[in-house]
Formats: C-alpha cells, sequence, structure tokens
C-alpha cells in the first residue's frame, strides 16, 4: 500500500482543513497555530502532522512552516468543499445560526458520501435560485426559526402535550396498538406536530402532522414520547 492509500481519519482530516485555512489566511502554517485553531495541545499537533507526513498529505520539519504537498491540497480541497456545502444546507435552507451549522457541519462532512453530498447541492441551489421554489422559501423563513427546543424541557407524552402547543417526536414506544399504521401517517420519531384540541365527543386529539390533521385517542397518545418546542 502506497503513503496515498494510507486511511486518513475524520482527526487528521480536520487538522488538513485546518492547515489549509491558515495557509489561506496567513500564507504559511506553523504547528503554534494549528494547535490554536483547534484547541489542542502541541504534542497532539506533533503527532497530527506526523501522521499526515506519512501519508504524503503535508510535508513538516520541526520549527519549520507546514507544507501542504500537492496530494495534500487536493485532499484538503475536497474537505473544504464538503464542510462550505453543508454549512450553506444547514444555514441557509434550516436557518441555524452560523455558529450551529459550522458546528453541525463540522460532525456529518466526515461520514457523508459523495453521492448525498450531490443532491444536496441541487436541493440548496434550487431552493434557493428557482422561481417555482419562492413559496417554500418563504415557508422555510417563516417556520425554520420558530423551531427550538426547551433547554429545560423533558420528554412527555403527546397525551400531556398543552393544546394549541408544538413538539417534535422523540420516541415511539412499541406497545402503540397499529404502530405500523401510525407510521404510515407520519408518527416517527424526528417529526413535527401540534396539538390543535380535542373532538366534541370522545377522547380524541386532534393533532396537526405534515400538514393533515389526525384523530388520535388519548390511550394511544400515552405511548409517543415529545419535546416541546418554545
Amino acid at each position: 500500500m502506497s503513503k496515498k492509500d494510507l486511511p486518513i481519519s475524520s482527526s487528521l482530516e480536520d487538522y488538513l482543513e485546518a492547515i489549509a485555512e491558515i495557509v489561506e489566511k496567513n500564507g504559511h502554517a506553523h504547528a503554534k497555530d494549528i494547535a490554536a485553531t483547534l484547541k489542542v495541545t502541541m504534542p497532539s499537533v506533533t503527532n497530527a502532522l506526523q501522521a499526515l507526513a506519512t501519508r504524503d498529505l503535508v510535508e513538516y520539519r520541526s520549527h519549520a512552516p507546514v507544507v501542504l504537498t500537492n496530494h495534500g491540497a487536493a485532499k484538503a480541497a475536497v474537505i473544504r468543499r464538503r464542510h462550505q456545502t453543508l454549512k450553506c444546507f444547514f444555514a441557509e435552507l434550516l436557518k441555524l445560526s452560523a455558529e450551529e451549522a459550522d458546528e453541525v457541519s463540522c460532525k456529518i462532512e466526515h461520514v457523508i458520501g459523495e453521492l448525498v453530498l450531490s443532491r444536496l447541492v441541487a436541493l440548496t441551489e434550487a431552493v434557493e435560485s428557482r422561481e417555482d421554489c419562492a413559496g417554500l422559501r418563504n415557508f422555510l423563513n417563516e417556520t425554520m426559526p420558530q423551531i427550538q427546543m426547551k433547554e429545560d424541557s423533558g420528554l412527555i407524552s403527546l397525551d400531556q402535550l398543552p393544546r394549541e402547543k408544538s413538539a417534535v417526536i422523540v420516541h415511539v414506544s412499541e406497545s402503540l396498538r397499529g404502530i405500523k399504521k401510525f407510521a404510515d401517517l407520519g408518527l416517527v420519531a424526528g417529526t413535527l406536530l401540534t396539538f390543535e384540541g380535542r373532538a366534541p365527543f370522545g377522547d380524541l386529539m386532534r393533532i396537526r402532522i405534515l400538514g393533515s390533521l389526525l384523530s388520535l385517542r388519548s390511550s394511544d397518545a400515552r405511548y409517543i414520547w415529545v419535546k416541546v418546542m418554545e
């Protein structure tokens, strides 16, 4: 196996990305700059640089600036492109703050494949530029910022959700009768719903989910756990 074929961990990808960004900003990258950027110790930087040099990604000599090889520069460019694409998706479409978008992108960029990334690029560009997506852009601008979790709120069963409150489904118990039927209607983890009130007769809750109204017995709602939104 050649040096270029040696596997690179997500941690080493972070180092490579940081080096490329520092070089772009300052024209050079020293070990102390890398340590400050990634908030790690100098021994950790030394170990990482040695590992990157073994893979022919950087040229590293003690007390000298770190230099990206052609192979390293190309690899860093791919990593940075993934990061920026994901950051744009989370910031522009999901309306996360720049800090949140950057943090989430850092976690996801190491595991996402090129196929998924390419489709995210196509989706983001379409939503941001196509005239027929104007309604969707308005929906995202209005709705996404409203989806906020209460930091001090634990999980409650759906039957305890106050009227006209919204929540996100976190867990659906396997004890729920007709669980597959409800899953087909959208009652699955990660789905946003709103409790609109109770039916005039009986013990049915009216739940708005995925743009539709769903009637659900309180006895069934006890098996669905949600996190209340602000």
